[in-house]
């Protein structure tokens, strides 16, 4: 499944820290950045790297 800028994400290893996350860039390289507000988190990476820590889209 493709990421998209808006998409909902979760990290199966911090669902409840993690629950209102998003994706907020996606640059030509497939680097992706996160944003979690509710714990003022930024996350940055491949989207390889970032699906081998547990991140996925929300259902």
């Amino acid at each position: 499944m493709s990421w998209k800028v808006g998409q909902k994400v979760v990290c199966d290893q911090y669902i409840k820290q993690a629950a209102d996350c998003y994706i907020r860039t996606i640059d030509l390289h497939q680097s992706v950045t996160i944003v979690c507000p509710s714990t003022n988190t930024i996350v940055c990476g491949q989207r390889q790297n970032l699906e081998r820590l547990g991140w996925r889209t929300a259902l």
